[in-house]
């Protein structure tokens, strides 16, 4: 039976952990991690690869989900969202070594030492000069998707940095997985099991594979939740320290994604919007002429803006206008960087919500 320090606990997030969560997780369930997408290129080719057609292949960078044209773009964005940490990801992030090391080093001068970074690569192959440079970067944490450990100790050996190993639950793999947790136990510092999921650009590759959706609507994978509980008790029974948090895809969408979302509204919201629970901007808008609409219902100049061609003021204003015989509606807008109408509800002309 696995001791105390052994025991599987469920976090507050919708996932379950053995051991200690990593730092870099324990910011991405608060939200409080932005992602840098470095490129789309990379030398794998992975049937379960989720990039967009917009991003794979490409030499473009974001930040989140605002597209990166200079450095202060990246910035700019992780102060929206109140960030303390980024994860780095691609593509292959560290195709190119001295570019990666320039985001690490441009972080870390411009939010302190404590601002974590944590990096994700298939790059086992990495070299004594290669390594020498992400330690004087001062990358935190470097998360390796590989299955075979066998050039992993020579890293751990002299990275000045934490190893983990981040892979997705391919049902079918359990054995594969055993080992690798059971060989790597006395190498890294963590790992992370993550939901398989189906995607747009994937889905064709999986289907082929023999994979199923859990359920209808859902995009995580049949049987590989299941198979990331099994491995987690196994662990529990077979190693001593072993880390190992088992991230859903409801931690990453429900926890990671809204949460961050959260912090950026709050901070970009304009005095006539609120946010709600969920991290939506809400807003009024009237769908009118905007240079006749706001004098005829004197507005003041901190209630409202024009943009889009309309009016988009408070909720109460909007209800006016719409009492005037004025079309008007309800918006929930998403905070991102495009910040687009997630849902747009038109009023009556008694001010209330059309069904």
């Amino acid at each position: 039976m696995p001791d105390k320090q052994n025991k599987i606990t469920d976090t507050k997030a919708n996932s379950q952990l053995l051991g200690t969560l990593p730092d870099g997780c324990r910011l991405c369930i608060k939200g409080k991690k932005s992602v840098l997408f470095l490129t789309g290129i990379c030398d794998k080719d992975c049937f379960y690869c989720p990039l967009s057609e917009q991003r794979k292949g490409t030499k473009k960078m974001w930040i989140n989900e605002k597209e990166v044209n200079k450095d202060t773009d990246i910035i700019d964005e992780i102060k929206k969202c109140s960030s303390t940490g980024v994860g780095i990801t691609g593509g292959e992030p560290l195709i190119d070594i001295d570019r990666f090391c320039h985001y690490v080093t441009l972080l870390k001068k411009e939010f302190g030492s404590h601002f974590h970074i944590h990096a994700y690569t298939t790059k086992i192959d990495l070299t004594d000069d290669e390594i020498k440079k992400l330690n004087q970067s001062g990358l935190d944490a470097l998360r390796f998707h590989i299955f075979d450990i066998s050039r992993l100790q020579k890293i751990k050996d002299t990275a000045e940095f934490k190893i983990g190993i981040e892979i997705p639950l391919v049902p079918g793999k359990e054995k594969i997985l055993k080992k690798l947790i059971k060989d790597s136990e006395s190498i890294i510092d963590y790992m992370n099991l993550n939901e398989l999921e189906y995607s747009d650009t994937n889905c064709k590759r999986m289907e082929k594979q023999g994979f199923e959706l859990k359920e209808f609507e859902d995009y995580a994978v049949k049987d590989s939740i299941e198979l990331g509980q099994e491995l987690l008790k196994y662990a529990a029974e077979n190693t001593k320290n072993m880390s190992i948090h088992l991230c859903t895809a409801s931690t990453k969408y429900d926890y990671q994604y809204w949460n961050r979302m959260k912090h950026r509204a709050e901070n970009i919201r304009r005095p006539w919007e609120t946010v709600t629970r969920q991290g939506l901007i809400r807003k009024g808008v009237i769908l009118e002429n905007p240079d006749i609409i706001s004098k005829k219902l004197s507005l003041t100049p901190t209630t409202y803006t024009h943009t889009n061609n309309r009016i988009e003021t408070t909720v109460k204003n909007a209800q006016r206008a719409a009492k005037k015989g004025l079309d008007a509606a309800i918006v929930l807008a998403m905070p991102t960087d495009d910040s687009f109408d997630f849902e747009l509800t038109p009023l009556d002309k008694k001010g209330n919500q059309k069904e």
